[in-house]
């Protein structure tokens, strides 16, 4: 598995993917939790890097159907 720790490790991945995000829709997106991460403490945030891939497609796929 591939993990990244951090809102702006996370921001600086999908920037290298051609996906950019910033830290603070990241945070907002946390903050809704409609972003997968796991949270073994409250000020530690990890992010899973092929369930964020899964998650984007998910996410694409869901723009692409809306008409």
């Amino acid at each position: 598995m591939r993990k990244v720790r951090g809102a702006k490790a996370l921001s600086e991945y999908l920037k290298s993917i051609n996906c950019d995000m910033s830290e603070t829709t990241i945070y907002r997106l946390l903050k809704t939790r409609s972003i997968p991460c796991r949270r073994p403490t409250p000020k530690i945030i990890i992010f899973d890097l092929d369930l964020i891939d899964r998650w984007l497609l998910i996410e694409d796929e869901e723009k692409s159907v809306s008409f």
